[in-house]
């Protein structure tokens, strides 16, 4: 075999151009031109399980395989045709072709180079092909096969240098209720589910916009800003069918949606935008219950104080800045102050900052029980500093959050402390909601045993608002329960209330448990609840919540009399 010296030349610039990654899609057509080739193509042969799970086709590439790859076609017509095929591996096998220009005769030919060709070419497109192959794993997710969000970044970054950043909308999708689709057809249905969807989105975008999957249920896209409208109808509703595992059914997934939009000349970052998108996408799906969320100047307000709070929280609670104020429980007849319940202040640089602004950014970023601790110990320090002056101060409560539940060792803390500050546990009562999820009514259960077992108080706060409260009077061994203040506030006009309460204050007394009425306000209040048996109270119409030197002059005269 001979090669002519113009061909060994192309075969040497080929080889050149594969080791250093410059290969064109055209890098044949010299080659091919010299030899009177007119085409050059493979097909795969494919046996047994060797398709996509992803895409239920061989993906070569960037994109699935969708019939036979043609390497150099001139146009022109063709005639004699080699063929050779090669094992590529047990379930695969490429069958290359390489046709000559018409008129061409065959014994003309040298076999033994066209066979040399044959694997050449084979040898320098496998090599390009893993060289797509590699940018397909590194530019995909590997789950559904569309782009992952690093792709999405740089398609991003060249679409809005073109089109300009305020001509696109960010877009960060969650999918709403997908955990329905594992529980009714299971995990296999679930990852189906997710390739189908993730396939649905790539389709509903253009080619200069793009969809890439962010992991689990979430997803990241693009859009023009004049398709966002088609696009977020199209999510409202995206129907997936002909799962493997839950054949015939339908599931009609809706999702939370959060939108970076930006006002003319505005520009930022795309990371900055995908974190202003998802932020909408988290508000809105745990706050305020919208499907659809766009991230402005309100809520970029909203996102500051919470993380100027979230920043500020541990640095408080060494310096002390979380306060309890005692409000007053109250025996009716007689006006004694039976009880004191703490309530959490905080105290910043000589400041009240409102609960209202604090606690539920604190609970959503599961800070909670370090601030249920907190006040804990406040109150023991309190209590003790009582004791210290001679005083005998009523048993006072804290309230625990149903989140408390799941710290490991929550139990032991709790009596840890008591321990540190000298008390015994008969001087405190634990609050605890009963606005659990069934998830949480075991430990529930188990966390009221373990506290009373070591001589603990417990109260079951906000009674009557639960899923199952005469159920968890029934599992709970509690010694109190308050009714809640959406009953007193009724009171006295609404006699479904009166009914409610008289009910419960007297399966309570038969379980031997005592009566608080929250909220109560003023005398008419007052004086419906001990005819409905209610002899405890606590609320504004007997006292605000008052600070340690306030609750020290209560407690001073009241033992004074």
């Amino acid at each position: 075999m001979q090669i002519r010296e113009e061909v060994r030349d192309d075969l040497i610039k080929i080889i050149n151009d594969v080791a250093n990654d410059r290969l064109d899609k055209n890098f044949l057509a010299p080659l091919c031109e010299r030899l009177n080739v007119v085409q050059v193509k493979y097909t795969l042969d494919i046996v047994g399980n060797g398709m996509n799970h992803r895409v239920g086709r061989p993906v070569i590439g960037e994109k699935p395989y969708q019939g036979e790859f043609v390497l150099y076609d001139s146009g022109e017509r063709t005639g004699v045709t080699f063929e050779h095929a090669y094992n590529y591996r047990e379930n695969l096998t490429v069958n290359a072709s390489v046709a000559f220009r018409a008129g061409i005769k065959e014994e003309s030919l040298d076999r033994e180079f066209i066979g040399f060709l044959m694997d050449f070419i084979f040898l320098m497109e496998s090599r390009k092909n893993m060289s797509s192959l590699l940018d397909y794993a590194e530019n995909s997710d590997g789950q559904t096969g569309i782009p992952n969000l690093g792709y999405l970044a740089k398609k991003y970054n060249v679409i809005s240098e073109r089109l300009s950043p305020e001509a696109l909308t960010v877009i960060r999708t969650n999918i709403q209720t997908f955990k329905h689709i594992n529980d009714m057809a299971g995990a296999r249905a679930g990852n189906d589910a997710i390739i189908q969807y993730a396939q649905k989105l790539q389709s509903f975008v253009d080619e200069d916009e793009c969809a890439c999957r962010l992991g689990g249920d979430n997803f990241v896209l693009f859009v023009k800003n004049e398709h966002e409208a088609v696009l977020l109808e199209r999510l409202k509703c995206v129907l997936i069918t002909n799962l493997r595992t839950a054949p015939g059914k339908k599931f009609e997934l809706a999702a939370w949606i959060g939108l970076s939009k930006l006002m003319p000349g505005e520009n930022k970052p795309f990371l900055e935008r995908l974190n202003d998108c998802s932020t909408a996408c988290d508000i809105g799906k745990s706050r305020l219950k919208k499907s659809v969320v766009v991230y402005d100047s309100a809520l970029e307000e909203v996102v500051s104080h919470n993380r100027e709070i979230i920043a500020m929280f541990r640095p408080a609670v060494r310096n002390h800045e979380f306060h309890p104020f005692f409000q007053s429980k109250v025996d009716m007849r007689t006006g004694r102050i039976i009880g004191f319940e703490t309530l959490c202040r905080w105290i910043h640089e000589g400041s009240l900052i409102c609960p209202d602004q604090f606690i539920p950014v604190l609970d959503r970023s599961s800070l909670i029980p370090e601030l249920d601790i907190a006040i804990f110990e406040e109150t023991c320090a309190a209590i003790r500093q009582w004791k210290g002056m001679g005083l005998n101060p009523p048993r006072i409560s804290t309230n625990f959050s149903k989140k408390d539940l799941f710290v490991p060792g929550i139990e032991d803390r709790i009596l840890e402390i008591i321990d540190d500050y000298g008390l015994d546990t008969g001087d405190l009562e634990v609050e605890i909601t009963e606005t659990v999820k069934d998830t949480e009514y075991e430990r529930l259960i188990s966390f009221v045993r373990n506290l009373r077992s070591h001589g603990l108080h417990i109260s079951i706060d906000d009674f009557g608002t639960g899923y199952s409260s005469l159920s968890l009077i029934h599992n709970i061994d509690a010694d109190v329960i308050k009714i809640d203040k959406s009953f007193v506030t009724l009171l006295p006009e609404d006699e479904r209330s009166k009914i409610l309460i008289e009910s419960i204050v007297s399966i309570a007394k038969r379980l031997k448990m005592d009566v608080i009425a929250e909220g109560v306000e003023n005398e008419e209040q007052c004086r419906t609840l001990m005819e409905l048996g209610c002899i405890s109270a606590q609320g504004y119409y007997f006292s605000k919540p008052v600070d340690f030197d306030a609750a020290t002059k209560l407690i001073e005269e009241q033992e004074d009399k």
